[in-house]
């Protein structure tokens, strides 16, 4: 594709996307709760217990029953976030 192809698709998506939003007028407190929701469940639940898993440094960390509790915590409080959208 050429380059001024590229800008002016980009041109049309910013432009119906800044007027659809102008349009709906959304709640920009609940925008931010809800992208910040779910990033933060999984930077605070779901990240460690992937580093503990994947770095060797964090070896004896392993197979501990807590592991288990807070990734399954982590899971679900993450999908309630996604599935309160729906």
């Amino acid at each position: 594709m050429k380059k001024k192809n590229v800008d002016i698709i980009i041109f049309f998506f910013f432009l119906l996307t800044s007027w659809y939003i102008a349009y709906v007028n959304p709640n920009i407190l609940g925008i931010i709760e809800s992208i910040i929701g779910p990033i933060g469940a999984i930077m605070v639940l779901l990240l460690p217990m992937y580093a503990i898993r994947k770095l060797p440094i964090l070896a004896k960390y392993r197979r501990k029953v807590s592991n288990v509790f807070v990734t399954v915590i982590g899971l679900v409080t993450v999908s309630a976030i996604f599935f309160m959208f729906l």
